[in-house]
């Protein structure tokens, strides 16, 4: 690109991006000046003084600003610029992660000082009776807020230091992963963390907040390579085009059905918060008719697009995007409509919906739910291994009709454990809680690997044509990565396959995530994580990174029966009512459900539903691996130890 097109395009650019900051800017300290002590007021606070009332939600703009160019450098190094020979960070993916590790440390200040801007607000004190260090620790120990931020400016200094001895695209990755978790802990205990709804809304702004993050970042970063002069290959253009486009979706839907809790329909034009979301939702759909629409425009453009076009283009999305992020920080100031003068039940405080009555089979089928993250994650993940199985048939090849049916079924059985009558009593009911637990640990794991995910994408994409890498590769390095090695050993599988329930039931840290919605989020997707890993390592189709003979498999099954029925016999038998300690605020007394008074004679029952689901399971499991043996065609083999022969040896 010669200067007569480089320059027209920086000055252009340069006006968008600083137009869209002082909008922002301005929007959040406008907002902020005429709220006044309303937010504080509404939710029974005292005034904590202008410093306070203004200084949080600019602090908040700049951590969301931080975290965002943090998250786009992490995914620009690890996810758009990997060459896939030597696995290193290209060029321009080096800066991107040095820039992360100085946008981390902005991060990591930003949320330092909010932890002190946040205890104020949240106490309805001034800023200068907070900053003492005794005082200060005291609210931090009482309050929530602060401790969320707490752990987002340890997180981000993990990933600020991580950035700067990255060279390779796995640990650019894990400081991806990191970065994205320390968005999550002030969602959590902000204003939609609290009655009528908290569960969807919770759920759903965990999805939309990253999502976003993800989409903005990456547009700053693609923005900053093309003004230093980078190319912008059409593979790589035209990849961001697809990122955008699903995040576009992802924000759009997730943010309408936290909307919808948060804010009923009536209120949407008659309160600030109403109008912010609103503003919100329009802002959304302008980008998705018109930076969308403009964006696949100028790829199809036959004569290619200048890059001074595109990078035109992107600054006027990102700020748009900008003025959305600033709209979204002043949401956060005020609090939803839905929680103002609404009278609620304790369950609804406590769970976030009513319980109708006790547990009846036609509730537990008929009485659904939707969680709003792993309803859509099944679903997505179903198709996309269909549309695996299409590419497949395209080609001219087959694939086992009953590995799709254990795929389809293992996601089924997800969205029945947490979506059904079953995931809707599993907060308030700790036999019913166990029940979906042992689905998605042990009966889920089982049918998912014997889909074979990852010998299905290794099939159906072809080798990638050019320096990114595609799919087929993510499949290979991922699936044949050291971490993946680690994970699958058979004794680290069976160690967090037989140990993270104790860890998790008989250390406290049940009745502490008791209260918390995300926390039951977190607790399913870990034990599917390790359900999968130890199911992939006994009876999985897909290659293990390390083969493990089939004997082996055996033993590790073996190995795994007698911790699961140790666990049941620990939940029955102890005499402390699990997730009723007052970390927990003694959850299940205080819903106090008419059904459920015998606390632990509940607890009896799920020990019995463990040791059932569990023994089941693993009994199931053996059976497959001993059938796969006596399958094996003896009739070549006159000593009759072909079967032991390939049970003992590796796949």
């Amino acid at each position: 690109m010669n200067q007569n097109e480089r320059q027209p395009g920086r000055r252009t650019a340069a006006g968008w991006l600083v137009g869209g900051g002082v909008v922002a800017v301005g929007f959040v300290c406008a907002l902020s000046v005429l709220a006044g002590t309303g937010p504080y007021a509404v939710v029974g606070n005292a005034d904590p003084g202008l410093v306070v009332q203004v200084g949080t939600p600019l602090l908040r703009l700049v951590a969301d600003v931080a975290a965002i160019a943090c998250i786009g450098g992490l995914a620009f190094a690890a996810c758009v610029s990997v060459p896939v020979n030597t696995r290193l960070v290209s060029p321009e993916g080096f800066a991107a992660l040095r820039s992360a590790g100085w946008w981390a440390i902005a991060w990591c200040a930003a949320a330092c000082a909010l932890v002190v801007f946040d205890a104020a607000g949240t106490a309805g004190q001034r800023l200068s009776d907070v900053v003492s260090p005794a005082h200060l620790l005291v609210l931090v120990d009482a309050l929530e807020a602060p401790k969320a931020w707490l752990l987002t400016a340890v997180v981000a200094l993990v990933v600020a230091i991580g950035s700067r001895s990255a060279l390779r695209w796995q640990p650019a990755l894990v400081l991806l992963c990191l970065a994205i978790f320390a968005l999550l802990p002030p969602l959590a205990t902000g204003h939609v963390s609290a009655d009528t709804g908290h569960d969807v809304a919770t759920a759903a702004l965990m999805v939309h907040v990253p999502a976003a993050a993800l989409w903005i970042g990456v547009l700053l970063n693609l923005i900053v390579h093309l003004w230093r002069g980078g190319r912008l290959p059409d593979r790589l253009a035209r990849r961001y085009a697809r990122l955008a486009a699903v995040c576009w979706l992802v924000v759009a839907v997730s943010g309408v059905a936290a909307g919808w809790w948060l804010v009923p329909v009536h209120d949407l034009v008659t309160t600030p918060y109403g109008l912010l979301v609103l503003a919100n939702l329009v802002l959304l759909v302008l980008l998705g008719l018109g930076a969308v629409f403009l964006r696949r425009r100028a790829l199809r453009d036959p004569d290619r697009p200048s890059r001074a076009r595109l990078l035109r283009l992107a600054s006027a999305e990102f700020a748009v995007l900008a003025v959305t992020v600033a709209v979204s920080v002043g949401a956060t100031h005020l609090a939803p409509a839905a929680l103002l003068g609404r009278a609620v039940t304790g369950q609804q405080t406590l769970l976030g919906y009513d319980l109708a009555g006790p547990p009846t089979p036609l509730a537990l089928v008929a009485d659904w739910r939707i969680d709003v993250f792993f309803a859509p994650l099944a679903v997505v993940l179903a198709a996309l291994y269909l549309w695996g199985v299409r590419r497949l048939r395209r080609q001219g090849r087959t694939w086992p009709l009953g590995r799709t049916a254990a795929w389809l079924g293992g996601w089924a059985l997800v969205l029945v454990a947490t979506s059904s009558g079953l995931g809707r009593y599993a907060p308030a009911m700790f036999s019913a809680h166990i029940a979906a637990h042992m689905v998605v640990a042990m009966l889920v794991p089982m049918l998912l690997v014997l889909g074979g995910p990852l010998s299905l994408a290794g099939q159906a994409f072809a080798p990638s044509t050019s320096a990114l890498a595609g799919p087929r590769e993510w499949v290979r390095i991922v699936g044949g990565s050291r971490f993946a090695a680690v994970l699958t050993h058979p004794v680290v599988a069976l160690a967090l396959f037989a140990g993270a329930p104790f860890a998790l039931y008989f250390t406290g840290l049940f009745d502490a995530a008791m209260r918390f919605h995300w926390a039951h989020q977190a607790i399913t997707g870990c034990f599917l994580v390790i359900g999968y890993v130890f199911a992939w390592a006994v009876i999985g189709v897909d290659p293990l990174p390390r083969p493990l003979p089939n004997l082996a498999r055996v033993g590790l099954l073996l190995a795994a029966m007698p911790a699961d029925a140790l666990f049941a016999a620990a939940v029955m038998n102890t005499h402390r009512v699990i997730g009723n300690g007052p970390a927990g605020a003694n959850m299940y007394s205080a819903l106090a459900l008419p059904w459920a008074r015998d606390l632990p004679a509940d607890q009896w029952t799920a020990g019995l539903i463990a040791l059932l689901i569990g023994e089941l399971s693993l009994l199931v499991a053996l059976a497959a691996l001993l059938l796969r043996w006596s399958q094996v065609d003896d009739a070549e083999d006159s000593s009759g130890l072909g079967g032991y022969r390939a049970l003992t040896s590796v796949r």
